[in-house]
């Protein structure tokens, strides 16, 4: 017996001990781990719209720049078509002394190739008398509309050149002023850059092309290429677009956010943690209580001889008490009306000595009354006494309805109405029995709509299964009452023992079906008898 004992609380423990807290864990670390998803994904759709924010402001920063060439060519242009040669020397060598890696070229676009008239600054890249071709030519040739033409990367020597070209009608007929700077894309050479709003956030390149061409590279503030998520804008420059690409130097949401999703993974399996460890001192305090509770069962099973005599008293006793329930029941209803019976006795025979007909025939009538009430709580009490098989028979549904109306007829104000009695026919069960179920639900539909309503009668078939529905336009019944409506001695009327519902259920059952109630407060009762195999086909039904 201690060996059996031990296998079993030993199968709880590894029931109990090792399943339960492992699927808590594995709950716990999957909903953490989800958590942290959620979290790490909502702080990296953060970090990405920041990015584009701030890239876009770049961008309009570098458009501005962009845009400001105008202001710095447009001098030069008056200066060479108010002046001449010489007056465009002179402004464009004040305008480049500050500059030493730009220079200035005057260019001659009538009669042949460019060529190139004067140069100015500190170290020129296109000296006087120079005729250009590739990259320059074709830019000077381009630019006649008066706004600034841009060239792309282009490399002349070892040094890599970028220049801006402007014509008529900024400058005179046949004339292209072209400002050439030289660049160094390198970070070294962009570091003032990288320490200013907005680039002191990002790091950024800028290419002289729609795409990431490393040719056409003017400025870049870290070394290519990029290492992390990287966002993208195009910048209009003359009639062609450059491209910007920038990447954050570190989380623009900030570095608790970006730690944010780490702390809720931890504090989520740290959760998991405790709440596993909780979960086996309970499993294991369970089966120590099991352990106990298997030890004195044990105990009272060995014991169970010398009881007998106990447990005999006991159930000896407890049928008493049943049968004391169901006489106190009984006794209560019962006395109503018999006291109302002694009254008219009495009130009789006073009447008697008078001579009052109409009184003697009132007071007969009342003491009948309450004979037939008493005579009722009787058959109730003896009906669900009884446990007799139905006699199964056919029985004509609609007949059997006439039957049952005639001795439970509807009081004044409630009207019976009926559905598919004609289309069912006749069904298989006994005819005493089923009448005695409809006769309950009739009453119980008039007691529950008072002065007025419709009692509905309707009866379905699917294949040889019958549905018997009885609904009233009462007051309803609350859940409570419907989940206990079928119980022996359970009522809410003022009069009866609660034996009818009881009854019902049974003889439904004792017929291989099944009966329920649907109801809610203020919206009626239906019950739904459902008898399967019940139908009774025209072949089978008697001639």
């Amino acid at each position: 017996m201690d060996q059996v004992r031990d296998d079993a609380a030993a199968s709880r423990s590894w029931r109990g001990g090792r399943l339960l807290p492992a699927a808590v864990f594995v709950v716990l670390t999957a909903a953490a781990i989800a958590a942290f998803l959620v979290v790490r994904s909502n702080v990296h759709n953060q970090n990405s719209r920041l990015l584009r924010e701030r890239t876009g402001e770049v961008a309009l920063l570098l458009q501005s720049a962009v845009g400001n060439l105008p202001t710095s060519l447009q001098p030069l242009g008056v200066a060479q078509r108010l002046g001449g040669t010489h007056a465009f020397v002179d402004a464009a060598n004040a305008q480049t002394s500050s500059a030493p890696n730009e220079s200035a070229a005057l260019v001659r676009t009538d009669g042949g190739a460019p060529t190139v008239l004067a140069a100015a600054g500190l170290a020129p890249v296109f000296p006087k008398g120079t005729t250009l071709t590739g990259i320059p030519a074709r830019t000077v040739a381009a630019a006649e509309n008066g706004k600034p033409t841009p060239t792309p990367v282009f490399k002349f020597g070892q040094t890599r050149l970028i220049a801006f070209a402007v014509g008529p009608p900024t400058t005179a007929p046949g004339r292209v002023i072209l400002l050439v700077a030289a660049i160094d894309p390198r970070p070294t050479a962009t570091h003032r850059v990288t320490q200013q709003r907005p680039f002191d956030e990002l790091d950024a390149a800028l290419y002289a092309s729609p795409h990431a061409d490393p040719s056409q590279l003017v400025l870049t503030t870290t070394k290519l290429p990029f290492t992390g998520e990287v966002a993208h804008r195009l910048v209009p420059v003359g009639s062609t677009h450059w491209l910007l690409a920038a990447e954050a130097r570190s989380p623009l949401g900030g570095s608790f956010a970006n730690d944010v999703p780490w702390i809720v993974l931890a504090v989520g399996l740290g959760a998991a943690v405790v709440a596993t460890g909780v979960v086996l001192i309970f499993q294991r305090r369970r089966d120590y209580a099991l352990t106990l509770v298997d030890a004195r069962t044990a105990e009272l099973n060995s014991s169970l001889e010398e009881l007998s005599d106990a447990q005999a008293r006991l159930v000896f006793q407890e049928r008493l008490a049943a049968i004391g329930q169901v006489a106190a029941a009984v006794g209560h209803e019962l006395r109503n009306p018999l006291g109302v019976l002694t009254n008219s006795l009495y009130l009789v025979r006073t009447a008697v000595a008078s001579g009052d007909r109409e009184k003697i025939e009132r007071h007969l009538a009342t003491a009948e009354r309450e004979i037939g009430a008493a005579v009722v709580i009787v058959e109730g009490l003896l009906d669900f006494a009884r446990q007799s098989e139905p006699e199964q028979d056919v029985v004509d549904l609609d007949d059997l309805v006439d039957e049952s109306l005639g001795v439970a007829s509807p009081p004044p104000g409630i009207e019976v109405a009926r559905r598919g009695l004609d289309e069912i026919g006749a069904v298989r069960a006994d005819r005493q029995q089923l009448r005695q179920v409809l006769l309950n639900l009739l009453t119980n539909a008039y007691a529950a709509m008072g002065t007025g309503g419709v009692v509905m009668v309707d009866v379905i078939a699917d294949g040889k299964r019958v549905e018997i529905r009885v609904s009233d336009t009462g007051v309803g019944m609350d859940e409570d009452t419907v989940n206990h409506i079928f119980d022996p001695f359970f009522t809410r009327k003022a009069k009866g023992i609660g034996l009818g519902l009881a009854v019902t259920r049974r003889i439904v059952e004792a017929h291989g079906g099944t009966i329920a109630a649907r109801s809610a407060p203020g919206e009626g009762t239906t019950f739904v008898i459902a008898m399967p195999g019940a139908l009774v086909t025209k072949t089978e039904a008697p001639a």
